[in-house]
């Protein structure tokens, strides 16, 4: 199987590739910030990479539709999507086929604690981390009822990490 001129062009222009077989089909990370990766990028990502272990992304140009292909990628532990306002609630179901996703990031996107309370179910996570609206209402109240579904998971409401900048930790909301 030979690579179509697109998936050439893609894999040379972003990683140097030329060739099908030096593709690598398992990857430990990607990370990409302040970017110009966008939905087509993981789309043909995807065409060739079967596994990828951490996908760290801050200010590309990816939507809810490359969310879609990102959820291919198999052993997927770690996925940070911080400020993309274009992911929104629409990615939920994507999330949830994710079935080695351990740590979820999704900071200054268009997901609100409402959006996940409503469909979020992933049993595999253990991290959600992810901004308060001023506008939502009840948030002990959403917080009890996703960790009620998930409850290995900790949520963690206006913060990226577990720990502060001087390494105290953080205290999830649940």
């Amino acid at each position: 199987m030979n690579l179509s001129k697109e998936e050439k062009k893609f894999w040379k222009r972003h990683f140097r590739i030329e060739k099908l077989e030096d593709i690598p089909k398992e990857w430990g990370a990607l990370k990409r910030i302040d970017s110009e990766e966008d939905d087509d990028f993981f789309y043909f990502l995807s065409l060739r990479v079967t596994s990828i272990l951490e996908i760290h992304l801050k200010e590309t140009l990816v939507t809810d539709e490359g969310v879609k292909y990102i959820s291919k990628f198999k052993d997927l532990k770690i996925l940070y999507l911080r400020n993309h306002s274009s992911i929104t609630e629409k990615s939920i179901p994507y999330f949830n086929k994710m079935e080695s996703l351990e740590n979820l990031n999704l900071t200054k996107t268009a997901i609100t604690l409402t959006h996940l309370c409503e469909s979020l179910n992933n049993q595999s996570l253990r991290e959600i981390f992810l901004d308060s609206e001023e506008n939502e209402e009840d948030i002990d109240q959403k917080a009890i009822q996703l960790k009620e579904r998930m409850p290995n998971c900790n949520i963690y409401l206006d913060t990226c990490f577990t720990t502060d900048a001087f390494g105290n930790p953080e205290k999830p909301i649940f």
